[in-house]
């Protein structure tokens, strides 16, 4: 640990001493990727760092899956959302993969080197992914003969039945202490097919034992590991019926069937890409009766991104800790721009194996508890018992745009209710945060989820006691039909950006809230109608629907409702219009194998009715992979819009994307496009040509 932490500490040095400020933006969206085992299968639990929803999927025979989401929580950098990619962490339940976003078709791709049978369900959260597969099982050397000691499958299955049998019988008899210690014996062998029925067996056994305690540890244990199973609501009800005492903390009987890990693991990627773009713009102006013709040209972009991606891990018998880095360092090389380095990720975290506690250190995402992003602070979090935990969070937010209104700190509590009817969970917080000496924001808020094979339903509301206002209003929901259908809603009402006292800035002459206040006239109240009077709402309502035509295509569309308010008068602002509502028709069709064996074709289509414009736009993408190694991807989008000035846009943008993967630690890939806009009025004529690439390579490390 000790070594682990010096490098750690040395690599902070060195970013600290390249004497370029570090800065944070949202270049990335994937937080983390862990492998966990559940009963039989293998779960690969994508976290993000922002709220997502889950649409629709589409898979390769070659074992690449394209999951389609959407991203809730726009960041002011969100149009230069860098490609990323990452490798699965060190593990031998699945195998290797890859996991990269976004993609040409905007899917988040997981890759697998082989073909794999797989499901895919939103997290519980709204802000992560679970892609399972059945866990790989240990390998075993083929055998003539089986030495001492060792044990053939077909002995374990023949023992698993004997001890299976022997408890059933000593629980008959009313031996439940002789049927507890027999089914310890048999849930410490290899998973069998006595597995499942000894783990439900065994809460029972506990349970007639007078240990209630454990026997709830045994039941929440099934619960988890099976949740498809027939007998889950008896096993439910057994739960629900346990006395009062059954609720004392102890330590899970899970910590017994997880595998320890002592050793010290070090994974992650470096990477680096090359970006240009490059443009060329005619313009022909009516001036009377002449027209003048205009010609530019130039480079827009021409930058070196160099990214590191580095995760230390130690696993013990009780505790489980992390070391986590994310680095972009930005070279420009057009004239008058500077480098940059954005620190995403900094911090070290550890917590019980049995989840009794966990504490995060350093900058890192703001993923609950009211925190609005990424901040440098702590968070601490402490089970009293498996029903609640208690939650703690400090720190100082991470603004990249916006470094003069002066330095912010927030601390918060949250609670977390973990054990509700059926599927249910929830939490509720309360949020201050300060600008200097002054509130900037004050929240209380609640979280409500529920989570089951076939539905996921999220709700939140977060309420500015300062202001007197809702920050957020939210709800989404997916559910799935027997026939496999799946359907989406999302319901989203929010301040966008959320209340501050700092928004008032906006319509003053300096942007510090400490010089502010010492102008004439100006008080805290008067900034706060300032606030609100500055900060507009956003109202956004979609509905969609994905159906499997057959094994081969997938049909999908939406319909969303958006609009902005309008903003008042303030400061040296004046009031602004809202946008109007704005309608939007999605059709969306995935198809594999249509063109040629083994292709993933995506085609969408979209109609806009807005309140100034109308526009229209189809888009198309076709992958291929070929050689195993490599992946050709090609897309064209085509887009329409008369506005009510009666100026006509046209756009085609074609590009083309190749990749590359040399083995399981290099990757190589590139891509090259063409953006051409056409913009025609009565007096003007635009034709704007840009081109763009890029090219970068990446290594994984483990």
């Amino acid at each position: 640990m000790r070594n682990l932490t010096r490098s750690f500490s040395c690599l902070a040095v060195a970013l600290l001493l390249s004497g370029v400020g570090i800065n944070a933006a949202q270049a990335h969206v994937i937080d983390r990727i862990d492998v966990n085992r559940v009963g039989d299968e293998a779960e690969i639990h994508i976290q993000f760092d922002v709220r997502i929803q889950y649409l629709r999927e589409a898979s390769l025979k070659n074992g690449e899956i394209h999951v389609y989401i959407q991203l809730l929580e726009a960041d002011p950098d969100s149009t230069s959302l860098l490609p990323e990619a990452k490798d699965s962490p060190p593990t031998d339940i699945t195998p290797h993969f890859s996991v990269a976003y976004p993609g040409l078709d905007s899917s988040l791709t997981i890759k697998f080197d082989n073909e794999v049978s797989y499901r895919v369900r939103p997290g519980s959260d709204g802000r992560s992914i679970s892609i399972f597969t059945p866990a790989l099982k240990p390998k075993i050397e083929p055998q003539t003969e089986a030495a001492p000691g060792v044990i053939t499958p077909e002995a374990v299955e023949q023992k698993a039945k004997q001890l299976f049998d022997s408890a059933r019988g000593a629980l008959k008899q009313g031996q439940a202490s002789v049927a507890v210690e027999t089914l310890n014996q048999l849930l410490n062998l290899p998973p069998n097919q006595q597995s499942q029925a000894a783990q439900e067996l065994i809460g029972e056994a506990r349970e007639k034992n007078g240990e209630y305690a454990k026997a709830r540890v045994e039941y929440e244990l099934y619960l988890k590991l099976y949740p498809d199973a027939p007998d889950v609501k008896q096993v439910k009800t057994r739960l629900a019926n346990l006395p009062a005492e059954a609720y004392a903390k102890v330590v899970p009987q899970a910590v017994r069937k997880q595998a320890v890990d002592e050793r010290m693991m070090a994974y992650g990627s470096f990477s680096q890409s090359y970006y240009s773009g490059v443009f060329h713009t005619d313009t022909a102006t009516a001036n009377g009766s002449n027209i003048i013709f205009d010609t530019l040209s130039g480079t827009d972009q021409s930058m070196l991104i160099t990214s590191l991606d580095l995760t230390g891990r130690k696993r013990t018998e009780n505790t489980d800790t992390r070391i986590v880095v994310r680095d972009d360092y930005r070279s420009n090389f057009l004239s008058n721009t500077k480098n940059d380095n954005r620190l995403s990720s900094f911090y070290v975290e550890q917590s019980a194996r049995d989840r009794s506690y966990l504490y995060r250190v350093g900058r890192q995402p703001g993923i609950a508890g009211g925190v609005l992003g990424r901040f440098d602070g702590a968070w601490l979090g402490y089970s009293l018992n498996s029903t609640w935990r208690v939650n703690g969070v400090m720190g100082t937010p991470v603004d990249f745009y916006n470094t003069d209104a002066g330095r912010k700190t927030f601390a918060g509590l949250s609670v977390d209710l973990t054990r509700l009817p059926e599927q249910w969970s929830g939490n509720g917080y309360f949020i201050e945060q300060r600008v200097g000496s002054v509130v900037d924001r004050q929240a209380l808020g609640m979280e409500a989820h529920y989570f089951d094979a076939k539905r996921n339903y999220m709700g939140q509301l977060d309420y500015d006691r300062m202001f007197r206002e809702v920050n957020i209003a939210m709800f989404q929901g997916n559910w799935m039909n027997q026939a496999g259908d799946n359907y989406t809603l999302l319901a989203d009402h929010r301040k966008s950006p959320t209340l501050q006292l700092t928004n008032a800035l906006l319509g003053q002459t300096t942007q510090s809230i400490a010089d502010v206040l010492l102008l004439p006239g100006v008080t805290k109240e008067s900034l706060r109608e300032d606030a609100k009077a500055l900060t507009p709402t956003a109202n956004l309502l979609m509905v969609g629907m994905t159906h499997p035509y057959s094994s081969r295509l997938r049909l999908g569309g939406d319909f969303r409702i958006n609009n902005i308010s309008g903003t008042k008068a303030a400061g040296t602002l004046p009031a602004m219009p809202g946008s109007g509502n704005m309608y939007i028709f999605t059709a969306q069709a995935i198809g594999n194998n249509l063109l040629l064996e083994n292709d993933l074709g995506v085609a969408s289509g979209s109609y806009i009715n807005a309140q100034t414009y109308k526009g229209q736009s189809l888009a198309f993408t076709q992958t291929e992979t070929f050689r195993q190694r490599w992946r050709l991807d090609v897309s064209l989008q085509l887009y329409n819009q008369r506005d009510n000035l009666d100026v006509h846009m046209t756009r085609i943008t074609p590009s083309l994307k190749l990749s590359y993967r040399m083995n399981e630690s290099m990757s190589f890939d590139g891509e090259g496009g063409v953006e051409n806009t056409h913009n025609s009025s009565v007096i003007k004529d635009e034709k704007i040509r840009r081109y763009y690439i890029y090219i970068g390579y990446r290594w994984d490390f483990q």
